[in-house]
């Protein structure tokens, strides 16, 4: 009898309703509502911090190394592309390792002290490291220096990520309860990230005005990296204090049929990891999340480049132009995951990652239309409020339909989802890399080379996407035809 891997609907014989998997994972009475939400509310504050830094990573630090601290692009893009791949090694060694002790919860601190440590000084000029500075020790110190911090901070990031993504399959085997618990983490991404904008708005506004960003507004940068830490230390701590994390009791086993006798299946087979492995729809499942993190990423990246581009033939717009225009991309985002939070049930996730895609689709091709240095400023606002929506509902579905795969197999949860996120990571840090190889040196000779790279490298991403959906719908027909 083949093993049908894979969650299954809250009205089949095999699974509890949501109401009783609710009470399985919240550690107080079902009676108590307001515990119920502040459980869930703090589930998500586990994330803040590494969602701060992200916001601040692919959006701000490509414009800090360039403009700020005058780096090649190359070697900018470098740097990015050494995260990714750090970030990408780690990854699946700590989701073996969270699965392997069970741990989830010590993984996840580790993590964040060594994020701690390393991300406040990613955005602070580096010791000796000044303009009138000598330039061959400049150029062999600053990359060694930023690589090392990177280094460790990606590390840090890897291990939260994989962490508190494998504490969804371990709270609950009901497809309703990981996607309300998916959402929830999304929109704290969200709103993170909208923080991180507003603060670098505020900074941006309040200190010393200018019409670009400059190596004088180093500053700047750190007084914004300080701020958003002390903000995600404090959801941190209350994260590990007041979260209980109580994951499914062996003992409370699901209830299966007579007839079906799958979870018995596994116990007698000793089921092991490998068998996620031979997988088709595994990989399926995981192109979706890559091209989704990869359209957000691409755009978090460039899109302040693009508006830095657009400063140098309209420089009476202002510098604060690179915090309002991601602010209104992540207010859209916000939006979009609150609706997508009651209705995914509704639509389904693979119906709702193609309405993201073409949201995705139709913002590059927008840009690609009408999107010229002269172009009035309301557009851009317009086209941001579609690349957050086409973020939001790409990656909450991919995540969704992880989560779906995984099923009643919540012991092999972070193995799982290293495996998924796995890829992103790397193909990233490439794109990057290679979008910043091809780029002019002399913006003479290309000045919109950014408006171009949200273009067709986000609306590649978009298009893969789509066929990556088609791939992953027939593989979900062959797995119930089976």
């Amino acid at each position: 009898m083949p093993i049908n891997y894979g969650a299954t609907d809250e009205n089949d014989n095999g699974v509890n309703s949501a109401k009783e998997i609710t009470e399985e994972y919240i550690s107080v009475p079902i009676t108590r509502k307001w515990w119920v939400v502040s459980q869930k509310f703090l589930f998500g504050l586990g994330h803040v911090y590494n969602d701060l830094c992200a916001a601040m990573w692919f959006s701000y630090m490509m414009l800090f190394l360039q403009a700020v601290m005058e780096m090649q692009a190359v070697f900018a893009g470098t740097m990015l592309l050494l995260g990714q791949v750090i970030d990408a090694l780690a990854t699946p060694v700590v989701g073996v390792l969270a699965d392997q002790f069970n741990t989830k919860k010590r993984w996840h601190l580790v993590g964040s002290v060594l994020v701690i440590c390393s991300f406040p000084l990613l955005f602070v000029r580096c010791w000796g490291c000044w303009p009138e500075a000598e330039l061959n020790y400049v150029s062999i110190w600053m990359p060694v220096y930023y690589s090392v911090l990177i280094t460790m901070f990606q590390i840090g990031w890897a291990v939260v990520q994989i962490s508190h993504l494998a504490m969804i399959p371990a709270i609950s085997d009901s497809l309703q309860v990981r996607s309300e618990l998916t959402s929830i983490r999304y929109m704290a991404s969200v709103i993170s990230s909208l923080t991180v904008y507003f603060i670098t708005w505020v900074v941006l506004r309040s200190t010393k005005y200018s019409t670009s960003i400059g190596p004088t507004d180093d500053y700047k940068f750190r007084n914004v990296s300080l701020i958003i830490s002390a903000i995600g230390i404090i959801c941190t701590t209350l994260f590990h204090i007041c979260f209980k994390l109580r994951c499914k009791n062996e003992r409370k086993t699901v209830k299966m049929d007579s007839d079906s006798g799958e979870e018995n299946l596994l116990k007698n087979t000793n089921w092991k990891f490998w068998y996620f492995l031979k997988m088709p729809l595994l990989y399926q499942t995981s192109l979706l999340y890559v091209f989704s993190r990869l359209y957000w990423a691409l755009s978090l990246v460039y899109v302040p480049l693009f508006l830095e581009e657009r400063l140098s033939v309209n420089p009476t717009e202002g510098s604060e132009l690179v915090a309002s225009v991601p602010l209104v991309l992540y207010i859209s985002s916000l939006f979009f995951s609150f609706l997508l939070k009651s209705n995914i049930e509704k639509i389904g996730n693979q119906v709702a990652y193609l309405i993201g895609s073409f949201f995705s689709l139709i913002s590059c091709i927008w840009i690609a239309v009408t999107i010229d240095p002269e172009a009035n400023v309301t557009q851009i606002y317009l086209v941001a409020t579609l690349i957050g929506a086409g973020s939001a509902i790409t990656l909450v579905s991919s995540l969704c339909v992880t989560a779906d795969l995984i099923g009643p197999h919540s012991h092999q949860g972070a193995s799982i989802y290293s495996i998924v996120t796995f890829a992103d990571k790397l193909v990233t840090g490439i794109a990057v890399v290679a979008i910043e190889n091809y780029k002019c040196d002399d913006a003479l000779i290309c000045p919109q080379y950014y408006r171009g790279v949200l273009t067709y490298a986000c609306g590649g991403s978009a298009v893969l996407g789509i066929l990556s959906l088609g791939l992953t719908a027939i593989g979900k027909d062959k797995k119930n035809q089976t």
